[in-house]
């Protein structure tokens, strides 16, 4: 039995036809057959039995696909920890970021540490969603992130880093253009637009404005502000963004929005139990000594 083997049959396994699976694998199909009926004699049963077009596991085979499972996802982890300590021993931090921080905010922190620290990491960004940055950071992908809570992996240390304003955007032809702050029981009767749930600034802005009013007509369907921004000009609605970079390059009237402050509320985020580099640990201690200055950078920008 050989580690190919072991990939072959999970793969197989996955796709369910020979044809599917040895083209993910880059080999022919009478290599892959030769392969499993060679795992088949070694552990001397049937692993796969034919049901039609496609090829099911018999109950030796789930008990097989069980421990290879569990024995490649080992493998697979102990590749990426493997390469996470050759990066760092490097001098690389891997800092990931959902977009509105990678773009401005990470490249100023970095500077602003390079200036005040004696050593010179070399750091490399990686732009996600909040969920995706903690998945990655789980599997040992990055060393830190910038992003929302993710209720999923409660088990990191969430440091509060900033807060991003909320605010509403509309074209400047509609009525509300006249007002430069409004509360969300003054939204009751519009058309709002805002991101999607299945993000957490989605999660937090709708959970925040249905607070205040729970009847208000809310669109949850798209992912960051570009796309919110093109449709308040487009449909002429409401939409509810987070106050960020991108909206300069919109023509679109900006209105305070009476919400909690807290309700954008982004994080440092790591994994406690982390083997970190010394540069990575100095960086995490200089990023919590500087909120305060980081906060300023956000407000500004």
């Amino acid at each position: 039995m050989n580690l190919n083997q072991l990939y072959y049959f999970k793969e197989l396994a996955d796709q369910k036809k020979y044809t599917a699976a040895a083209k993910s694998l880059y080999i022919s199909q009478p290599t892959l057959s030769v392969s499993i009926k060679q795992l088949e004699n070694e552990l001397h049963c049937k692993l796969f039995k034919q049901n039609g077009r496609f090829v099911q596991l018999t109950s030796y085979g789930r008990i097989f696909y069980d421990t290879v499972v569990k024995s490649l996802d080992a493998l697979e982890y102990g590749k990426r920890k493997i390469q996470q300590k050759v990066s760092q021993d490097h001098g690389n931090i891997h800092v990931a970021g959902i977009p509105t921080a990678i773009g401005i905010l990470l490249p100023k922190i970095t500077k602003m540490y390079q200036q005040e620290s004696n050593v010179s990491p070399h750091f490399i960004y990686h732009d996600n969603p909040s969920f995706q940055i903690c998945e990655g950071i789980k599997n040992g992908w990055y060393d830190i992130g910038i992003c929302s809570y993710v209720p999923e992996f409660s088990e990191f240390t969430y440091i509060p880093l900033y807060n991003e304003e909320i605010i509403a955007i509309v074209s400047k032809n509609n009525n509300l253009a006249k007002i430069n702050e409004i509360s969300p029981e003054e939204l009751q009767g519009e058309t709002i637009i805002t991101y999607s749930k299945k993000i957490q600034i989605g999660k937090d802005i709708t959970d925040a404005l249905l607070a205040s009013a729970s009847d208000l007509n809310i669109t949850n369907r798209l992912h960051d502000e570009l796309a919110i921004a093109g449709q308040v000009l487009t449909n002429n609605i409401v939409g509810v963004v987070a106050k960020t970079i991108y909206l300069s390059g919109f023509d679109i009237h900006q209105i305070k929005l009476d919400l909690p402050k807290d309700t954008r509320q982004v994080y440092l985020v790591y994994d406690p139990n982390q083997d970190f580099s010394p540069e990575t640990i100095n960086f995490i201690d200089f990023i919590k000594s500087n909120k305060k200055e980081i906060q300023s950078i956000v407000d500004n920008i």
